[in-house]
């Protein structure tokens, strides 16, 4: 019995047409060394190929760099485009961690910052530091307005990062909460309750039952990014998903709310360097 083919037949030309379709593989190496020759300032860079992206994205990481993160199939020449066209923003970025003690090179030791900023609501503390021997941890307390002392083991980054994110945590919370409940009223989007933690990747989130969470570090972004999450998760207590209706939704109280959410995705760096050492939860 002959069996019928079930592929078409592959004719002179169908490995050139074949090789055609196939997106090119991007050499994440050699992209990242073309990368850090044009960069304003010295850094190392890591490029990350994601199926999911749809654009190139460059974050400025605290302790790591900068990382690009390329679609599948990207050229080469297209990142070095979109470095080349961030290069203000990638030194201002720069000069500004630097300016705060933050490193952002992986080889740098860690260092402890000399004042703690809550960027959205203009909240800031100077920090002085006392070691005690034979200390194991470390403990804060409030020194009158806009001061804080840590004392203990605070040569262990881990114990030093620990008390400044729950310093910071604690803070944070109560500005979120007084923050939310007013842009609920201005916009007229209820929820049902709200939890402020240490979410590892998300910004928020929100439930079917209109329950929202924030994750604490919304307080170090600049206020218009953290205004666009809040808005953002009240939001979705009326359309649960990012269809079409929702960014409608969330265009009519935020004009332009698309242009700052692709902020907020490399937004990351706007965290202290110090963050990164606590084990929050």
């Amino acid at each position: 019995m002959t069996q019928a083919k079930t592929s078409p037949t592959r004719g002179p030309g169908w490995g050139k047409i074949a090789a055609a379709r196939q997106k090119p593989v991007l050499d994440v190496v050699a992209a990242a060394a073309r990368l850090a020759q044009r960069l304003p300032r010295p850094l190392p860079v890591a490029v990350r190929v994601s199926a999911r992206a749809k654009n190139v994205v460059l974050r400025l990481l605290p302790g790591r760099g900068l990382e690009v993160v390329a679609p599948a199939g990207v050229e080469a020449h297209l990142l070095v485009q979109a470095v080349d066209a961030r290069r203000e923003w990638i030194a201002a970025a720069f000069d500004r961690l630097a300016a705060e003690g933050i490193a952002v090179g992986p080889a740098a030791a860690f260092q402890r910052p000399s004042r703690l900023v809550l960027t959205a609501f203009g909240r800031e503390w100077g920090v002085s530091y006392a070691a005690r021997d034979r200390a194991t941890g470390c403990t804060l307390l409030a020194r009158g307005p806009g001061q804080v002392a840590v004392s203990g083991a605070v040569d262990d980054p881990a114990a030093v990062a620990g008390v400044l994110a729950a310093f910071c945590r604690d803070r944070a919370a109560a500005l979120l909460r007084a923050a939310l409940a007013e842009v609920s009223r201005e916009s007229g989007l209820t929820y049902t309750g709200l939890t402020v933690r240490a979410q590892r990747t998300r910004w928020g989130s929100c439930t079917i039952k209109g329950r929202i969470s924030l994750n604490f570090t919304l307080a170090f972004l600049p206020w218009e990014l953290c205004r666009l999450v809040l808005y953002h998760e009240l939001c979705h207590t009326v359309e649960l998903n990012h269809s079409k209706r929702f960014w409608d939704l969330l265009e009519s109280h935020i004009p332009g709310c698309r242009a700052l959410d692709a902020q907020l995705s490399a937004a990351r760096h706007h965290l202290p360097g110090w963050l990164a050492a606590a084990a929050t939860g």
